[in-house]
């Protein structure tokens, strides 16, 4: 292709080569020949604003010097031809930076000279508007020079011009928004932490990045005409995706600051003082303020802050992480299946932190050689709301140690329909729930959902004419209706042990929070067989998988084949912002690799709107979300217990002949159920693959 455009272009058919080379460089063929063609074309045909848009776009210094210059000396020509002169200045300055000598660099910059206009300054509204004289101005860009100071803070100060009216100035000149200083913005943290970026940098060069907009990263700077720093950001970013605001010095200076006081940790408490100072523990421990000494009371209400912030964020899980080699502790919030760092605090409050912690899950705190795990409740302010938290700490190196809160609010059962289930698996669960006796399971790994998902179920044939009995470690989701036992190991109370009074008390369905043992999958067979419903977990992989690993535990073939009703196997998979997804058709090849990935069931399993128009997505991160994602949703495996299904079993068949059946009867995998959300916009593939894995 390379070879025929250049041809053309060299046959004066700059058109069609244009077509050609366009096509190489939407490809990613950015080399320098390639550009030097492409521009060659456009300026055949006189185009100048796509050389500008073209050039803007790429980072030019990371090309060699020589060819760098060539690009700079044919952007410059370009902002020249648009009358864009201050531009076209700046640009031949680049080139004459990076070569000693460039052919018609003199004759460009004599030309600039010798164009006779008024050229238009920063401070031209303020004039206009008679807020200021031209001798005033002068007075101020001689006096700021002279002192190698910004000119923006003597106006203000010297002269009374309102920050409205020079931000309304600097608008106008650049063509881009102004921004004031606002501390209740949020740092883009993925942005600050992925790159790496030193406060001090920033402010020596004067930009911030401050928020994102769809795809692109906006920067906050005092001057986007700059092209070298334009350029140099670009780089550091890795991406020519930026939108440029204007501010002033001691603006991005103030959001410098805030930012990184922001992630430091170090920011005050007084946005939180009012709902911090009222969070209080159900049933508090005795003296529970006097037992920390030292920076105790920031140190209770930094702790309220953190369990205050996680609710609010939708976190599982709260990490205090010390680190004795960087002599600080992190602290990490797990949001929709990912670990997200929050806060990073000066590592002598780590201490306080963690025995503040231990005080309210009444913990050993001079214990810190051993694990040890509690639980606390607290009630959050206004919301009334009490939550339950988990606590795990774990001794590690340099005499420290990790808390582990694990968040347990009490809440009440989903619908059964907002899960995410298809319309079969819907269907076939909602049949099976109604059923008189029977087992069914809910499977996968720690986290998966399993138990929003026994509720959800539940909470269908929760009726006055029932009596359910359930019994759960612990006890996340509440009920009206259900009588709900918690274990308790240490005083003998276990699953097995509460099923066996289960039986004793009148039940119609029993729910077991998880199958540890052999006799807990003992007598839930046994109960499921003597006229009760039984719901319970197990930690497997998949659906199939479950029945090899029941009848590890010595179940009896015939009895397990009998009760069983369904196997659900479930993932979570992270869902995409709507706010900022890009939605995209996949092309032919996309397709067929998808295709294949699903297997010989695409034509008969594939719902007629998937089928017929397939979509994908993209994350693209804005400040509504982490990255591109904001929830999470089930992706499901539904096997039902069909006559084959329990033949099968009842012979010790292997794992893969149970699999070929549950899919001869209709059962889609957990990949290809998560697939067909990938196909309708709602997840991408690699978040599919990434939960469901290979199988």
């Amino acid at each position: 292709m390379y070879s025929k455009a250049q041809t053309l272009y060299q046959n004066g058919k700059y058109e069609q080569a244009k077509q050609i080379f366009y096509s190489l460089y939407e490809q990613g063929e950015t080399d320098f020949h390639t550009l030097k063609y492409l521009i060659g074309c456009f300026e055949k045909n006189e185009q100048w604003h796509e050389i500008i848009d073209l050039l803007t776009s790429l980072s030019l210094h990371t090309y060699q010097p020589k060819e760098a210059a060539a690009l700079y000396y044919r952007l410059g020509r370009a902002y020249m031809k648009t009358e864009k002169y201050s531009l076209a200045k700046q640009s031949f300055w680049q080139v004459k930076r990076l070569v000693s000598h460039y052919p018609g660099l003199d004759n460009a910059l004599r030309e600039l000279e010798q164009i006779r206009v008024q050229a238009k300054t920063r401070y031209d509204y303020l004039l206009q508007k008679n807020l200021l004289s031209k001798s005033q101005l002068d007075q101020v860009l001689g006096q700021s020079q002279a002192e190698n100071k910004n000119p923006d803070q003597y106006l203000m100060e010297q002269f009374s011009i309102t920050k409205e009216d020079l931000g309304h100035s600097l608008s106008s000149f650049y063509g881009v928004p102004f921004i004031s200083f606002d501390p209740t913005i949020e740092p883009p943290f993925d942005i600050f932490e992925k790159r790496n970026l030193d406060p001090d940098f920033l402010k020596k060069y004067h930009w911030v990045p401050f928020d994102r907009n769809g795809s692109q990263i906006q920067i906050l700077i005092d001057n986007p005409f700059d092209l070298g720093r334009v350029d140099e950001i670009k780089f550091i970013l890795g991406t020519s995706r930026i939108e440029f605001r204007v501010a002033l010095h001691q603006d991005i200076e103030a959001f410098i600051d805030r930012f990184f006081q922001e992630m430091s940790g170090g920011a005050e408490l007084s946005q939180f003082e009012e709902e911090v100072d009222s969070v209080s523990e159900v049933e508090e421990a005795p003296e529970l303020e006097t037992m920390v000494q030292d920076d105790d009371s920031e140190v209770v209400r930094l702790v309220n802050a953190l369990l205050i912030e996680a609710w609010k964020r939708g976190a599982s899980d709260i990490h205090v992480e010390p680190n004795s080699v960087s002599k600080y502790c992190a602290v990490r919030y797990r949001v929709d299946g990912s670990c997200h760092e929050f806060r990073k605090l000066r590592f002598g409050l780590a201490r306080p932190i963690i025995s503040r912690i231990k005080i309210m899950a009444r913990l050993d705190i001079a214990e810190r050689r051993l694990p040890q795990d509690g639980k606390v409740k607290v009630k959050l302010p206004k919301v009334n709301r009490v939550v339950e938290f988990r606590v795990a700490t774990i001794p590690t190196v340099d005499n420290q140690e990790d808390v582990v809160l694990r968040l347990l609010a009490s809440g009440k059962p989903m619908p059964l329909d907002s899960l995410g289930l298809t319309t079969y698996n819907l269907k076939h669960i909602q049949r099976l729930v109604a059923q008189p006796y029977g087992m069914i399971l809910v499977v996968g790994p720690t986290g998966s959902g399993k138990t929003t998902t026994l509720h959800s179920a539940i909470s269908t044939i929760n009726t006055p004419e029932k009596k359910i009995w359930a019994v759960e470690d612990p006890v996340e989701i509440t009920q009206e209706g259900l009588r709900q036992v918690q274990v308790n190991p240490k005083i003998g109370l276990t699953f097995a042990s509460s099923l066996r009074s289960f039986l004793r008390a009148d039940p119609d369905v029993i729910m077991i929070g998880e199958m540890r043992d052999k006799e807990t999958a003992h007598i839930g067979v046994e109960s499921s067989l003597t006229g009760h419903l039984v719901f319970s977990t197990l930690h497997t992989n998949s659906a199939p998988e479950t029945i090899t690993r029941l009848l590890d535990m010595d179940l009896d073939p015939f009895n397990f084949a009998d009760s069983l009703l369904c196997v659900l196997a479930q993932r979570l998979v992270k869902t995409l912002c709507p706010k900022c997804k890009e939605i995209y058709t996949p092309n032919a090849d996309q397709l067929a690799e998808i295709k294949e990935e699903f297997g010989p069931e695409w034509e008969k399993s594939l719902p007629e709107d998937v089928y017929s128009s397939p979509v994908l997505a993209r994350a693209k991160g804005c400040r509504h979300c982490l990255g591109g994602y904001k929830g999470r949703m089930g992706i499901h495996e539904l096997m039902v217990s069909s006559p084959a299904i329990k033949n099968l079993i009842k012979f010790r068949k292997h794992t893969q002949d149970i699999l070929a059946q549950a899919k001869e009867d209709g059962m889609l995998t957990l990949k290809q159920d998560g697939m067909i959300k990938a196909l309708r916009g709602l997840t991408t593939i690699e978040q599919v693959r990434s939960v469901a894995g290979s199988e």
